[in-house]
């Protein structure tokens, strides 16, 4: 099929996700021709279209209307993504939205109602599920390397939401804006944990806000609303028994770990990178089973090694490639925006304290 035109709101040549994530990964990917680009100062709409040689605008309608657009990505804070998804949805063209959708779920339903009425073609930024690591425990998984599935605890850090922070930053420690250590970290978490192990039937939860202020800069002292702290058991419908904290910041002790554990063997994934957030961060898989006393490493293969991409690019370069796919052989692999409600349902359930 002729090349799906993207273009992206939020890319900004002076660095963040989309360019660190979006840019390459799109670039390496045969089935994609990035065509326009989106900021919020003309300067630096000009230095994007310098740098890539892409349209360039610092008004988000002027993508969104483009012609030779044909998905649209929606990079920016999540307060803004109702709008923008509202406005692109007119068009009727395919649209990316990061995770997550929106501010609660009642934003998140509205716009998944409205795609889904649209007849649009929708994407969710959840690529954990895409990592070589996650992919390659699930396969293991499946193939009965552990036998039975018995238990899985996941422990990590959100890197941001710690004792301090920036004036660009500063918006998550405001639970009203919808990017929280709990939406953001276990989120993503979640997803890749039920794309694994399969659906959760039932789950407690307890969150707190640990640290009530936050420095930002050297200067200023705001209060915090976001929960920095939570702690999740779960029953999974196959029987298994979860348990999943994150808490905000950072951890001397380690920022992931992750075991599934078998009547016949155990799976382990961690990263030796100062984050635990899941979707963002090299991964490494080990494991072990039978009448072995030690995990050891396991190799996770990119499933593309043509692209040479890693890191982050590399998996969201997997979850554009799923739904190039999907729109060509009408699978679905890559997750929806009927998936993000579902995953911002199971977060309304942990805010609530159960399902």
């Amino acid at each position: 099929m002729r090349p799906i035109g993207v273009g992206i709101i939020g890319a900004s040549p002076d660095g963040g996700w989309a360019a660190a994530a979006h840019v390459p990964a799109l670039r390496a990917l045969p089935e994609y021709e990035l065509r326009a680009v989106a900021t919020s100062r003309p300067s630096s709409a000009q230095r994007a279209a310098d740098l890539w040689g892409v349209d360039a605008f610092d008004d988000a309608r002027n993508l969104i209307e483009h012609p030779d657009v044909d998905l649209v990505v929606v990079a920016v804070k999540v307060t803004d993504h109702h709008e923008l998804l509202g406005r692109a949805l007119s068009t009727g063209k395919m649209l990316f939205s990061e995770w997550p959708l929106g501010v609660g779920l009642d934003q998140a339903q509205d716009l998944a109602d409205a795609a889904a009425t649209a007849g649009v073609a929708t994407l969710i930024g959840l690529q954990a599920r895409f990592a070589p690591a996650v992919r390659t425990m699930r396969e293991l998984i499946e193939r009965g390397y552990i036998g039975r599935v018995l238990a899985t605890t996941l422990i990590g850090s959100g890197q941001a939401w710690g004792p301090s922070t920036d004036s660009a930053h500063a918006y998550l420690f405001d639970a009203r804006n919808g990017a929280t250590t709990l939406s953001v970290s276990i989120g993503h978490a979640l997803d890749a944990v039920t794309h694994v192990l399969g659906d959760i039937d039932s789950i407690t939860s307890t969150i707190a806000v640990g640290r009530d202020t936050v420095r930002v800069g050297d200067d200023a002292v705001i209060p915090v609303t976001a929960p920095d702290q939570i702690a999740i058991t779960a029953g999974l419908r196959s029987g298994a028994v979860a348990s999943v904290f994150y808490r905000g910041g950072l951890s001397r002790a380690g920022d992931l770990r992750w075991e599934v554990n078998g009547t016949d063997g155990d799976l382990l994934v961690s990263s030796p990178l100062p984050n635990g957030n899941l979707q963002a961060i090299e991964l490494v898989l080990a494991g072990a089973n039978g009448a072995a006393t030690r995990v050891v490493p396991i190799d996770t293969p990119d499933r593309y090694p043509e692209l040479g991409l890693a890191g982050p690019a590399q998996n969201v370069a997997n979850l554009y490639r799923a739904f190039a796919h999907d729109q060509q052989y009408g699978t679905a692999e890559a997750p929806s925006f009927s998936d993000a409600v579902a995953l911002h349902q199971l977060l309304a359930a942990i805010e609530h304290g159960s399902l």
